[in-house]
């Protein structure tokens, strides 16, 4: 198994490419550090970040990256739309941020303790097969395990505790685990009740098939179901187009923790009791759907007096737009904090080793662009996700990399869809959704990047990739 990157990056809004942020892998100098001293790239606070820091991280990047030759670091830059006077600003600020985490730690009395180093590095390592693999993605990266626990498990850990320290200084943390919970679903009792969760089966169109025989076919197979002949859940695993949905038996969860159903659909599920089909297939712009309201939650007598009373969907909703809520307070504060700190970045020096030149491949990339047969894009820049933790068995590991303030900020981005597990359906294979919207990955790149930025792209979003 191997990681796709140790190395922090965010999305270039309009290039969709790699940019240049802190890079996590082995042999960079601290922030406020250097190497053998020399110039001193800014102050923070009085703390100095020297310039042969922020020298160091670029050389590792460009040789981490494969743009060691002017020729392909140009081209990079290029593509990317940087040149080296923002290439070293956008390192700079991820220092000064990382000082000021280190800062606000020390005055919210924040630190890492050893049994939060070792819970983080054991859920990594859970991610993958054996601790051979787990060792293997380390060598591939060019990490040991020493520069995994100082460059991604503390820094992540200390900027998650920060983001509680501040909550909690703020008045914002009072109440925590289900009494939180149940303080947010009294307040959003009128919202949940009434609540309905359904499944569905979607028939579309194969080949020529005309409307009426669509129809057709989809009222054969209720008739079938509401005759015995099949199950509701077999039959949405055999025949519903939505395969999001299919895999759960056509789950597609509960119709107000999401961004809402078509509206043909909404309608036909408000008119059904738990456990009803509806009497006919209701069309939509996507096809015929077969609907069955599964459960429906009503408020108490009383109110809702205990997390109890709660399906476990619900839970993990509110905990989620907690997380959410968190985070972008986080981020407003953190934003607040850097804009009161005495901050003093000082003129590029000449002769740095990575401020090249950039006209030539700027005329190349012109002239490419006029040019259809010409490759405007260096093949060299890949897209990477911020902060991306070891992937185990090919998939994307988050858990105990995930940092307070990016992390969180996706889930804040996210907040609107948070139906998670049995959303309507994934992707665009989700017709019972409004609009298939990959609210995920649209939202994060609002409020991921605001919060990111702020927060000096501290760690990977795992937003949830289903659009409700």
């Amino acid at each position: 198994m191997k990681f796709t990157s140790f190395m922090k990056s965010s999305a270039l809004k309009g290039a969709g490419a790699m940019v240049l942020t802190v890079a996590l892998g082995a042999g960079l100098v601290g922030c406020g550090g250097g190497i053998g001293g020399g110039a001193v790239a800014a102050t923070v606070n009085g703390q100095e970040i020297m310039e042969q820091t922020v020298t160091d991280y670029v050389a590792q990047f460009r040789t981490d990256s494969g743009l060691e030759s002017d020729e392909e670091w140009g081209k990079w830059m290029v593509a990317n739309g940087y040149t080296p006077e923002t290439v070293r600003q956008e390192v700079i600020d991820y220092y000064i941020n990382q000082d000021l985490y280190d800062q606000a730690a020390t005055e919210y009395n924040v630190t890492v303790e050893q049994t939060d180093i070792d819970e983080a590095l054991s859920q990594t390592k859970s991610m993958f097969e054996s601790d051979e693999a787990f060792n293997e993605a380390l060598e591939a990266s060019q990490m040991t395990e020493e520069d995994y626990i100082n460059e991604v498990i503390r820094p992540n850990l200390l900027q998650t505790k920060l983001a509680d320290a501040v909550a909690a200084a703020e008045g914002e943390g009072e109440g925590e685990g289900d009494d939180a919970l149940l303080a947010q679903a009294q307040s959003m009792a009128d919202q949940l009740n009434g609540a309905k969760r359904s499944s569905h089966i979607l028939l579309t169109a194969e080949g020529d098939e005309t409307d009426e025989a669509l129809l057709a076919r989809a009222q054969e197979l209720l008739d079938q179901i509401n005759n015995g002949d099949i199950s509701f859940e077999d039959a949405a695993a055999q025949y519903s187009q939505d395969s999001g949905s299919a895999a759960q038996g056509g789950d597609v969860n509960w119709d107000k923790l999401g961004t809402g159903f078509v509206t043909e659909y909404q309608e036909a599920l408000d008119g059904l009791e738990k456990d009803q089909i509806v009497a006919a297939p209701v069309k939509s712009e996507y096809g015929y759907h077969i609907i069955k309201c599964t459960d429906v939650f009503t408020v108490p007598e009383g109110g809702i007096t205990s997390t109890d009373q709660l399906p476990a969907e619900f839970l993990d909703t509110l905990s989620y737009m907690q997380e959410a809520n968190t985070s972008q307070n986080f981020a407003t504060w953190f934003e607040e904090y850097r804009n009161n700190a005495q901050i003093e970045i000082n003129p590029m020096p000449e002769g740095l080793p990575y401020a090249i030149d950039l006209t030539p491949y700027e005329e190349q990339a012109a002239a490419d662009q006029a040019t259809p047969e010409g490759d405007a894009a260096d093949p060299t820049a890949q897209d990477q996700t911020d902060g991306q933790a070891p992937a185990a068995d090919g998939e994307g590991a988050e858990g105990a990399d995930a940092a307070a303030a990016d992390d969180q900020a996706a889930a804040e981005g996210d907040q609107g869809d948070a139906t998670a597990d049995g959303a309507a359906a994934e992707g665009a294979d989700a017709p019972a959704a409004d609009g298939q919207a990959d609210a995920a990955g649209e939202q994060d790149a609002a409020a991921g990047d605001q919060a990111g930025d702020q927060a000096a792209d501290a760690g990977a979003a795992d937003g949830a990739d289903q659009a409700q």
